[in-house]
């Protein structure tokens, strides 16, 4: 199946969102759970979803968007 390149920063956004609600979520649970590894890990998601943002808005733009 060929995904047209505007379908396919429109999905990485979606992902980049989905990942900043766990990054959230996990963040959250650490803090209330006062777990290092816990806020280590969301720590980690944080820069993966930064970094997945990131790549969507050069996508978008190399699309002409």
């Amino acid at each position: 199946m060929v995904v047209g390149r505007g379908i396919k920063w429109a999905r990485d956004v979606w992902v980049t969102g989905l990942d900043v609600l766990v990054t959230a979520v996990v963040m959250t649970g650490a803090v209330l759970l006062q777990a290092r590894w816990l806020a280590a890990l969301a720590g980690l998601w944080a820069v993966l979803a930064l970094r997945q943002g990131w790549l969507a808005v050069r996508a978008f733009r190399r699309s002409g968007g």
